[in-house]
């Protein structure tokens, strides 16, 4: 009976050790599906919100749009690097005609990862040659986010002159486009300028004082002490004299003063409020 015991403890052992590695590779085959499951989700997202940017540069292109066979990198449209292992393509059905003479198209969007066969995402996008969809007048302004054009629909407000033939209707409102690069738009009234006036740059004024306390027994202090700042006015070198008699005042040397805007407020090479770049397009048909 001594003998059989250890071998029972034994094989108690093993069977532990062999129920231990099932549960534990129970639970890593269940986190990495998780896992995988949850990469999976993300992915098709992404795939599906770079299918929006496509759908919407095809939206504003309508009938006008042309086909893009070619797995093409999405850093091309959106202008960031990290979107080049992320490709599409689109596809454009035949035309037709509906009773108001209006003509349709319908492009098939696919969004593809690098290096893959299949797409990742896809969609259908209805094209229309009734104002490209976009329900704009000709000589509205956009502000578009994307390094690509839109549709030659659309001219860059960089004060290009406009093509009388091939824009007769933006023609006939001016000669040549606003020029808005590196301007701020502001609506009209208040403190702007007249309309399509080009206003300088300002700030509001900023202020600071230099405040000196003579000492109570009449003696002549300058820049000592009891000498305070305030506002966009620093103090520098600081002097610190006391004189016997007012004849010996002439004989003080001030000490230096700066003034400073970055004391108060943040500064730069210009003039501008928080902001983000976007290039301006005027509807040019």
């Amino acid at each position: 009976m001594k003998n059989k015991r250890p071998a029972s403890m034994l094989i108690s052992a093993i069977l532990a050790s062999v129920m231990f590695i099932i549960i534990a590779n129970s639970f890593m085959n269940l986190w990495g599906n998780s896992f995988t499951t949850l990469t999976a989700a993300k992915t098709a997202t992404e795939a599906q919100n770079l299918s929006d940017i496509v759908s919407e540069k095809l939206k504003l292109e309508g009938v006008d749009a042309e086909e893009v066979t070619t797995k093409t990198p999405l850093s091309d449209i959106t202008g960031n690097d990290d979107d080049d292992d992320w490709l599409y393509t689109y596809e454009i059905g035949n035309e037709f005609e509906d009773d108001d003479g209006n003509i349709f198209k319908v492009a098939e969007v696919k969004i593809y990862k690098d290096g893959e066969d299949n797409p990742r995402y896809s969609t259908e996008i209805p094209l229309s040659s009734s104002g490209n969809s976009d329900g704009l007048e000709v000589g509205m302004i956009v502000a578009w986010t994307l390094v690509t054009d839109p549709s030659d629909s659309y001219l860059e407000c960089n004060g290009q002159s406009v093509d009388n033939s091939k824009y007769p209707k933006l023609y006939a409102l001016m000669h040549n486009v606003p020029d808005y690069r590196g301007v701020f738009l502001r609506g009209l009234g208040g403190n702007s300028a007249t309309l399509g006036e080009l206003q300088g740059d300002a700030i509001r004024n900023i202020t600071g004082t230099i405040s000196i306390t003579s000492p109570n027994n009449g003696d002549f202090q300058l820049f000592g002490e009891e000498t305070t700042s305030s506002g966009a006015l620093g103090l520098n070198n600081y002097t610190y004299r006391r004189m016997s008699s007012d004849s010996d005042r002439s004989g003080n040397t001030p000490s230096a003063f700066s003034f400073d805007a970055s004391r108060v407020v943040p500064t730069a090479s210009e003039n501008r409020p928080i902001n983000k770049a976007v290039r301006y397009f005027i509807k040019a048909k």
